[in-house]
C-alpha cells in the first residue's frame, strides 16, 4: 500500500514514516500544500493522511483540489484543528475521516485500515460491472473510461465499442477493416479514416501509450 502523508511537522513526519514503513507501507512525505499538490499530479496513493496547517497551501485547498479534479483516494484529516466546525468543513469538503492532535499511532493506523477497506469495497462494486487493464477502468453500464483515480470521462457509442473491443483482447493487434466492421455501420468503408479519428479521440482521453499502431497491421491495446 502506498500512502501519502502531507504534515509539516518534520520530526512528527519523519516518526509516522518510519511506523508504517515497518508495517510494510510505502510512504511519501510532503511538508507543505504545494508539494502535497505535486505528488497528487505525479502519483497515486492508496491513503492520504493530511494536516489541515499546511505553509504554502492550506490543507483544506489541496483537499478541495484533489475532489474537483475527481480524484477519490481515501483522505484523513490528522491536525490539531479539532473543533466541531472545522471536523465538518474537512468532512465537507470531502475528507474520509478526521483523527485530532495528540493522537496514539494504533489509533490512526486503524482509520488508515478503514478507510482502505471502504474503498476496496467501492471498487469491487465498480469492477462487477467494469472491465479493468492496468489503471484504466471501463464502465460498461454508464459507458465511461477512468484513468487511475482521476475523473470518469463519457464515450460516445463508437469510442466505447472500439475500446471495449480492444481492452478485452490486448494481446491482439486488429486491423482497420475489422474495426470498421465490429464499428457495424454500413456507411463506412476500408477507405474511410474513421477509425483514425476514433483512435485519436481515445487517445487524447487514456493517453496515445496505450494504443499503438502498427504500421499495415493495425492497432493494438497495451496495457500499463
Amino acid at each position: 500500500m502506498k500512502l501519502l502523508l502531507i504534515e509539516d511537522e518534520l520530526l512528527l513526519s519523519q516518526n509516522l514514516t518510519k511506523q508504517f514503513n515497518r508495517l510494510g507501507f510505502v510512504v511519501d512525505a510532503a511538508l507543505d500544500g504545494l508539494e502535497a499538490l505535486h505528488c497528487l499530479s505525479e502519483h497515486t496513493y492508496d491513503a492520504v493522511i493530511l494536516d489541515l496547517g499546511l505553509p504554502k497551501q492550506p490543507g483544506l485547498v489541496v483537499l478541495e483540489t484533489l475532489r474537483k479534479q475527481g480524484v477519490t483516494t481515501p483522505v484523513i484529516i490528522l491536525t490539531a484543528r479539532n473543533t466541531w466546525q472545522e471536523r465538518v468543513n474537512g468532512l465537507k469538503a470531502g475528507a474520509d475521516d478526521y483523527l485530532g492532535k495528540p493522537f496514539e499511532f494504533e489509533e490512526l493506523l486503524a482509520r488508515v485500515h478503514s478507510a482502505l477497506r471502504r474503498a476496496q469495497m467501492a471498487h469491487n462494486a465498480v469492477a462487477q460491472n467494469a472491465l479493468q487493464q492496468g489503471d484504466l477502468t471501463l464502465d460498461l453500464d454508464a459507458q465511461q473510461v477512468r484513468v487511475g483515480t482521476q475523473e470518469w470521462q463519457a464515450l460516445t457509442a463508437t469510442e466505447f465499442k472500439l475500446l471495449k473491443l480492444m481492452m478485452q483482447t490486448p494481446q491482439k493487434i486488429f486491423s482497420k477493416s475489422e474495426l470498421i466492421e465490429r464499428i457495424n455501420d454500413q456507411h463506412y468503408d476500408c477507405d474511410s479514416n474513421v477509425v483514425e479519428v476514433y483512435i485519436r479521440r481515445l487517445r487524447q482521453r487514456i493517453g496515445k501509450q496505450r494504443i499503438e499502431t502498427y504500421r499495415g497491421q493495425g492497432y493494438q491495446f497495451k496495457v500499463i
